[in-house]
């Protein structure tokens, strides 16, 4: 899916160990996720797949603004089922994994989709919706085999709160634990390299938004920063008095700056929770304004004691780093086995289709 990079970057660990299960690997996506994964992977083949595109408007009524476009999601969400259909046919496929894109599955073979977000959050003024979304998408993802959840089903453990929990899910769903091509490491950081790092993600314009506000500030410390732009189809590195700016980093070069930098700012997507969990970083979460789904995670985590939650429109670098360092977040509690429950789960679908087949 292409609505910021979160939905590609997920996939990469999964991607990694069907490939270390002998599974052959067709990635079908499109954008700036297709280009992400073209990166990660450039000796697989890759097929571009069109869907929907959404405008984000710059304010932050996004709901509304999703309302006037729906029609153009319909259409989208048609064409990518009638292509996966001719992909299916033309590479033979076994299997097909689909992360949040509703129209790419099958009655000819196991299809699986990928979701942490089974309720759908709606803005204050269309609360009373809620229900009724849910059952739509849940009877949208019936149309799959099975659908995979990032997260885990026992309350303790729940990241995702009442995206996914909380209502009744039948046999198809299965929750997995996080997924995050990243591991804790017990070796300890002497020195850090940045005392803060930022991650900058999601859609147009308030990636870019979000960049300038945190830039304006960081420029006005004298703390080492570095900020990574999350625009993977560009290459540019900068470095302006006490901050670098780099266009975008490999996964493994993310996991070094993650790890050697002392303060972590990002967007509150679910992957980077996810990666932020799986080494033990806490950070300060700033949610895309008017992305729901967004602004209940931050606020669910942060009770949670896990991360710290801060507004965009009235962010203050110097009191939200201060807040953080007084933090005390568990993650032992996290394990991180969900890719290697993802490849058992998928083995089992895959011998049960075969069965009824």
């Amino acid at each position: 899916m292409n609505w910021g990079l979160g939905h590609a970057v997920r996939d990469i660990p999964l991607i990694h160990i069907l490939l270390k299960n002998n599974y052959d690997v067709l990635i079908a996506g499109e954008g700036k996720s297709g280009i992400l994964l073209k990166k990660e992977f450039p000796n697989l083949q890759y097929v571009d797949l069109p869907s929907f595109s959404i405008k984000y408007p710059k304010n932050s009524f996004f709901f509304l603004k999703l309302l006037f476009q729906i029609p153009a999601v319909i259409r989208g969400i048609k064409l990518e089922h009638k292509q996966a259909q001719q992909i299916i046919k033309e590479y033979d496929i076994d299997v097909i994994i689909s992360d949040n894109r509703y129209g790419l599955y099958s009655d000819k073979i196991p299809s699986i989709f990928i979701t942490h977000q089974i309720s759908l959050k709606l803005p204050k003024y269309l609360k009373f919706f809620e229900k009724l979304i849910l059952n739509i998408h849940k009877s949208i993802i019936r149309k799959f085999d099975k659908c995979f959840i990032p997260d885990y089903a026992d309350n303790t453990l729940n990241l995702s709160g009442t995206l996914s929990h909380g209502f009744f899910l039948p046999e198809m769903y299965s929750f997995i634990g996080i997924l995050s091509q990243f591991q804790f490491s017990e070796q300890k950081i002497k020195k850090y390299k940045y005392d803060i790092a930022i991650i900058v993600s999601g859609p147009e314009p308030q990636r870019s938004i979000f960049e300038k506000t945190v830039i304006t500030q960081v420029l006005k410390t004298k703390k080492r920063a570095v900020l990574i732009s999350g625009l993977p189809d560009l290459s540019f590195s900068k470095q302006t008095a006490n901050l670098t700016i780099l266009s975008h980093v490999s996964r493994d070069n993310m996991r070094y700056v993650l790890l050697n930098s002392e303060i972590i700012i990002s967007r509150a997507g679910y992957t980077t929770i996810m990666d932020l969990i799986s080494l033990q970083k806490k950070a300060i979460l700033i949610p895309t304004p008017g992305q729901t789904e967004q602004e209940y995670l931050a606020k669910h985590l942060k009770n949670k004691d896990l991360f710290i939650f801060k507004k965009q429109h009235n962010f203050n670098l110097i009191e939200s780093v201060n807040e953080l360092k007084k933090l005390k977040s568990d993650f032992k509690i996290f394990s991180n086995k969900g890719c290697n429950n993802f490849l058992n789960s998928v083995k089992s679908l895959k011998v049960k289709y075969n069965k009824t087949n």
